[in-house]
């Protein structure tokens, strides 16, 4: 990248005052890990303190252990006051979003994200931010702030580099899944500076008999088309339960695809995921959710809602199901369960 074009975000930002840091709905460790190397940045570089602003409540057991032994606070959208602050900073995710709602009264001065997202309508101008770096060529937002960090020669203390470890770490399934070069260097390079203790504690926290529950449940509704396993829940505990589940199945010995989906919070959470490297799960999603709901992705995994304000919990599972069936030639395929 040109070091012209990252000079634009110190360009960007106010001589001083507060600012706020936002990201997508219940944020998972890729979120809140740039989150806070986008603060630490702020602070060390442009004397400027910020806040995160938090919709959603954060539910999946590693994201909710690595926001309290990383001791990340944040305030609730509705205690914002515009007026105590010179701007909003929006990171792993963008405006257009349906899981992201910025608050109203601020400038949006920049927006960092590495996830494909909805292309402009033909005749209208994309979004004109300060510093807009939006790029899926790189695995984890949280490398993306790594990179502008270096770039202003800060490196992170301890706590950030555990933070954005963990955001690369598990966004790219410890390099597994959708990581470049990037994303390798900065691997390597925070997990030198990064607590090996909280780093374990986060990736085995303590589990509820819920959890448990609902993945028994998935095992029961889960049908295997021979490429696909598509596992469509009534109502989980989490929406970040959702890509949990898409993700475990995908271990599945032989699975290309697999898709899961599940209600929570007056929406349809559902999540693509890919074990094929070459694969593009955003517009295959995209074209699964069509008209009725939103989603974003890239490489090998896409994640989206659907409102349940207009259809009913069976009328978007069918349709989901059907949408998916089409998509990969499996229409004539009969489904067995993967437990009988």
């Amino acid at each position: 990248m040109n070091p012209e074009f990252f000079d634009r975000f110190a360009e960007a930002l106010p001589s001083s005052g507060g600012l706020l840091l936002c990201t997508h709905r219940h944020p998972d460790p890729d979120g809140l890990g740039a989150v806070v190397g986008l603060s630490y940045l702020l602070e060390k570089k442009f004397g400027l303190q910020s806040e995160l602003v938090l919709e959603g409540r954060i539910r999946r057991a590693e994201n909710v252990a690595m926001r309290q032994l990383l001791e990340i606070t944040a305030l609730p959208k509705g205690g914002v006051d515009p007026a105590d602050y010179n701007g909003v900073l929006v990171v792993d995710s963008q405006p257009g979003f349906s899981h992201t709602h910025p608050p109203g009264g601020l400038p949006i001065l920049a927006v960092i994200d590495h996830h494909e997202g909805p292309r402009c309508e033909e005749g209208k101008e994309p979004p004109d931010y300060p510093f807009h770096w939006v790029n899926a060529d790189y695995g984890a937002t949280s490398t993306m702030v790594h990179v502008l960090m270096q770039h202003y020669d800060v490196e992170p203390d301890v706590r950030t580099a555990t933070a954005l470890f963990c955001g690369v770490r598990y966004d790219t399934n410890n390099l597994l899944r959708g990581a470049t070069e990037f994303d390798e260097r900065s691997f390597m390079e925070l997990e030198g500076l990064a607590d090996r203790r909280i780093i374990g504690a986060i990736d085995q926290p303590p589990l509820s008999r819920r959890y448990f529950q609902q993945m028994q449940e998935a095992m029961s509704a889960c049908q295997d088309y021979g490429t696909l396993l598509l596992t469509l829940l009534g109502e989980v505990q989490s929406p970040e339960s959702v890509a949990e589940v898409a993700d475990w199945f995908l271990r599945l010995e032989g699975q290309q695809w697999s898709l899961a989906g599940g209600a929570c919070d007056g929406r349809y959470q559902i999540s693509l995921r890919c074990d094929m490297p070459d694969a593009d799960a955003y517009p295959a999603l995209r074209y699964i959710i069509g008209k009725d709901g939103s989603c974003g992705g890239h490489g090998r995994m896409a994640g989206g809602q659907i409102s349940l304000a207009d259809l009913s919990l069976e009328e978007i599972r069918e349709r989901v199901c059907r949408r998916a069936v089409e998509l990969f030639g499996l229409a004539d395929v009969e489904p067995k369960f993967l437990v009988p």
